[in-house]
């Protein structure tokens, strides 16, 4: 039995042509650069995004009490660094991606210990 989360799209890849030495670029201004892959039939669109400041996660916040399709265009927006912009203008693929953003939140893991 297959599994469909590890095939490999066989049409085009869509990542805005961000090349090896720009991803590097961004690792040096922003640490971390987080790679965001989205299938569409047989299509791979492709976009990085950086991790979101405290000003980012507030307004993310505040906006999503009361619409939380603009408080993803809000983690969207502030923390884009470049790939496939097809995925921001396309509202499925938006949404694919935003999913996978989110999930930025619950990345880290913290611990806690009485001494």
């Amino acid at each position: 039995m297959e599994n469909n989360e590890t095939k490999q799209p066989q049409g085009k890849t869509y990542d805005g042509g961000v090349t090896e030495e720009q991803i590097n670029k961004w690792k040096a201004v922003h640490k971390r650069v987080i790679r965001i892959d989205v299938t569409d039939g047989e299509d791979l669109h492709v976009a990085y995004f950086k991790r979101p400041s405290l000003e980012t996660m507030s307004a993310v916040t505040k906006v999503g009490k009361n619409d939380e399709v603009k408080s993803a265009s809000v983690l969207y927006d502030n923390c884009f660094l470049g790939g496939d912009t097809e995925m921001r203008e396309d509202a499925l693929l938006f949404m694919a991606a935003t999913t996978q953003l989110g999930k930025m939140f619950n990345s880290c893991l913290g611990s806690l210990k009485n001494l």
